[in-house]
């Protein structure tokens, strides 16, 4: 009986929490200059491996962020279609709140910037669309390695997000596309 209760008692409390949207912090004393500058992509990971395979459509490796006078910012990138690498940029949206960007790519995604350092930056994407939801976080570096801590603060992010260590692509020496 007691467990019956116990039971009860927590499905009770889990109940106010189903279709919440799970809140990602954002880094710390967040400034957009921050993130401004050359990038290069080191680690995606989703919840959908496909997404970040060859061929999937957050397979890309990012090469800058331009903040514009409006306080958004504009993402440079590479992406390959036909097997060929093709630049492309979104604008990433402000939000009001410092670190959390929203812009439209099969659905609406909600950017924030999870850890940002003078030499990383971890960037969550959670995508929105009628298929449902769908995690992307990427690890972003000023250069093509990564450190002990770096990676350990990523992987430790991607676990919160219930992405598993199976779905965490290293790009850091994979056939870049942005070097063309």
């Amino acid at each position: 009986m007691k467990l019956v209760l116990l039971l009860s008692v927590g499905l009770g409390l889990a109940w106010p929490l189903q279709g919440e949207k799970l809140h990602v912090s954002v880094s710390q004393d967040f400034h957009p200059e921050q993130v401004t500058g050359s990038w290069h992509t080191l680690k995606l990971a989703s919840t959908d491996r496909s997404l970040i395979e060859e061929g999937g459509a957050y397979l890309c490796f990012m090469t800058g962020i331009v903040l514009l006078d409006n306080g958004n910012l504009n993402v440079t990138y590479f992406h390959r279609e036909d097997g060929k690498c093709v630049k492309k940029f979104y604008i990433a949206e402000e939000t009001g709140t410092p670190g959390h960007y929203t812009f439209e790519y099969q659905g609406k995604n909600y950017l924030t910037f999870v850890d940002v350092t003078e030499d990383f930056t971890i960037m969550d994407l959670e995508n929105q669309s009628e298929g449902g939801t769908i995690i992307v976080s990427e690890l972003h570096g000023r250069s093509l390695s990564t450190d002990e801590t770096e990676w350990e603060l990523y992987y430790t992010h991607t676990r919160r997000r219930s992405i598993v260590p199976e779905n965490i692509v290293d790009l850091s020496l994979s056939r870049r596309c942005d070097t063309h």
